[in-house]
């Protein structure tokens, strides 16, 4: 049924002058984690539908993403297809157009009573204002777009848009803040005193992570050194704080929260 799919950033669209820098990444970034290019098309990028779209909730950067139905910018095949899409739904609904194309003739109050009626006489479902089943509509210059639901991703930043930092993993606590991390917008160098599991982490980078072995926190700045990393993420609380034998800085994203906080985070993010 669906045909696209549509996504959605955030914080670029603050980033003025460097917002191109940040949309670049966020598109390759995209490309290396799913297999699919995206195309912009006025604050919005489009994918073909593909079946493994739940990789993109992995993707720092994407704030969420709809499946959607395509269609020409014709009010019959909009109509067509609301209903196909809306198929086997029960209750009320309610319709919201956006019509970043001022080109097609009618306004979005138009659409939204036009296509509504129509939904009400091909199906059993009612319009209700404040329904929570929202049948949305996309015109731009490539289209219309027709969808129900959005799945919410991530947020934040590409990740490699703000340089690198080496993560210290000293327990399951530091994958958090690692991934905190990763979500501002820095590629990770990961480092251990012992073997560690980083599938967590690689499961949301794109680019492949190697875990860096040392035999204890001193030889932290010579890895620093060789990575051009000048920062030393930790994943200590204020329960566990303690001081490090290098010089380098230490982050510690995770000072204020408790171990259930930690606990919490940790599992939405491999559910993901």
């Amino acid at each position: 049924m669906y045909t696209h799919v549509l996504l959605r950033y955030g914080e670029i669209f603050l980033k003025g002058k460097n917002r191109s820098v940040f949309e670049r990444r966020l598109l390759n970034n995209i490309e290396k984690m799913t297999g699919q290019r995206p195309r912009n098309i006025r604050s919005r990028l489009l994918l073909p539908y593909f079946e493994e779209h739940h990789l993109l909730k992995r993707v720092f950067g994407l704030v969420s993403y709809s499946l959607a139905v395509k269609t020409q910018q014709d009010i019959e095949e909009i109509k067509q297809a609301a209903v196909q899409l809306l198929k086997g739904k029960t209750g009320s609904f309610r319709v919201e157009t956006q019509r970043s194309d001022k080109r097609f003739p009618l306004k979005s109050p138009e659409i939204n009573s036009l296509v509504g009626k129509y939904i009400e006489e091909n199906s059993d479902l009612r319009f209700g204002l404040k329904s929570p089943q929202t049948l949305n509509v996309e015109i731009n210059q490539d289209g219309a777009f027709i969808f129900v639901d959005k799945v919410v991703c991530s947020g934040g930043l590409p990740t490699g848009v703000e340089g690198k930092v080496v993560l210290f993993l000293e327990e399951e606590a530091s994958l958090l803040a690692g991934l905190l991390f990763m979500k501002r917008g820095t590629d990770i160098v990961p480092v251990s005193v012992k073997d560690r599991d980083i599938n967590l982490l690689q499961k949301f980078s794109p680019r492949p992570l190697l875990l860096h072995m040392i035999k204890d926190a001193s030889e932290i700045e010579d890895l620093a050194v060789k990575e051009k990393a000048n920062i030393v993420v930790s994943g200590q609380n204020f329960e566990k704080y303690g001081r490090y034998e290098f010089s380098l800085p230490a982050m510690r994203p995770l000072i204020a929260y408790g171990d259930e906080d930690i606990k919490e985070q940790l599992s939405n993010f491999r559910q993901a």
